[in-house]
């Protein structure tokens, strides 16, 4: 007997959903089954035989490719909080919430006591280098014309590489702010300059705060024309997903753009059972937000999909299921874990193996 026709044969069935209790009344789709846990064993007798469906499902092979759940978020090269290695008190902002900026502009200024000691080390390092140098050359003519001796000679060496040193250390200790070390003066404040060309996403500058170098970054420079698209991509289909492949971006049901994988995961998340693959899209538009979250469309073919239609799924408190027959009179609600395809199916990737007979239409009444 085909499953459609076992279908009609109960015409005794009663269905209502797990967790309800036996009730009787006018509505005779609530009377004639006994619910234990997960497991609805229906009586004999119901008036809902037309409403029940059963379909076995197999395993297939689908082209339409597969859709996953995924998260906006900027490149990292693209995005740049900054922050501040050294305390100080802002005293002037030049660019504000929204603002195109250029790599190496100047974003705010401060007065910072650690940047006015940098420079005076450095303009000290600076003269005493100079001078070094000068004392070396010096000593140099005058060891020639046996004026000076072998050890003075030396000792003159030694100064000059020390200061040399010194003023090396210093230039260092100045790039760390961002300075320019042949333009910085004494007393001059600090300039806080953006690290890459983007807009000012972030902006929570205050005139006369005081900033220390535990403060979290006020001040944050995305470049959006470009962004990462993280997809979330299930075991059993990311063997199809190539780097370089390309993907459709959709939301609220929509294309939004496509993008093309830049880098499939080397590491399972034992949680989710997921490997994430990124998807760089050209952002032009900007509806992409970074924190958005979308779907990506992968064009793979999947074989030995197990697919059922969609009206055989429904939400529960803590996951989808679909309801398995598991004797004539018996149905268990079973979790699973889906992804929507073409044509009113959904692919499962997680709760069935193909081979298990599932109520596909009717299962309406088990959920009531």
């Amino acid at each position: 007997m085909n499953l459609r026709h076992l279908a009609l044969a109960l015409s005794a069935l009663v269905l209502i959903g797990c967790g309800s209790r036996v009730k009787t009344g006018d509505d005779p789709t609530n009377e004639g089954f006994k619910v234990e846990g997960d497991v609805v064993t229906v009586s004999a007798s119901s008036p809902v035989t037309s409403e029940l469906v059963l379909e076995e499902v197999n395993l297939e092979e689908i082209g339409s490719g597969f859709t996953a759940t995924a998260a906006v978020s900027p490149r990292p090269d693209s995005y740049a909080e900054v922050a501040l290695p050294f305390g100080g008190r802002v005293t002037r902002s030049y660019a504000r919430l929204g603002d195109r900026v250029r790599r190496g502009q100047v974003l705010y200024e401060m007065a910072s006591a650690d940047f006015m000691e940098a420079v005076k080390e450095y303009v000290e390092n600076s003269n005493a280098a100079s001078l070094a140098s000068s004392n070396l050359r010096r000593k140099k003519a005058l060891h020639e014309s046996g004026i000076v001796s072998d050890r003075e000679l030396e000792e003159a060496e030694s100064e000059s590489s020390d200061a040399t040193a010194a003023l090396a250390l210093s230039r260092q200790v100045l790039s760390i702010f961002g300075a320019d070390p042949s333009s910085v003066k004494v007393g001059q404040p600090l300039r806080v300059i953006s690290p890459i060309s983007g807009v000012v996403v972030k902006n929570n500058l205050v005139m006369g705060q005081l900033l220390s170098e535990d403060t979290e970054a006020p001040v944050a420079i995305a470049d959006l024309s470009s962004v990462w698209v993280t997809a979330n991509v299930k075991e059993n289909l990311v063997a199809g997903v190539v780097k370089g492949q390309q993907v459709e971006i959709e939301s609220g049901g929509n294309k939004v753009t496509e993008g093309k994988v830049v880098y499939v995961g080397e590491i399972l998340d034992e949680k989710t059972r997921t490997i994430p693959v990124v998807v760089e899209c050209i952002n032009h538009d900007h509806l992409l937000k970074p924190g958005m979250f979308v779907s990506a469309r992968f064009p793979v073919a999947v074989k030995n999909a197990v697919t059922v239609p969609s009206t055989a799924v429904f939400q529960g408190p803590n996951s989808k299921f679909v309801y398995v027959c598991q004797d004539d009179l018996v149905f268990k609600k079973t979790p699973v874990e889906v992804e929507n395809i073409e044509g009113g199916r959904m692919l499962v990737t997680s709760g069935l193996e193909g081979g298990e007979t599932i109520i596909t239409k009717g299962g309406i009444y088990l959920s009531r």
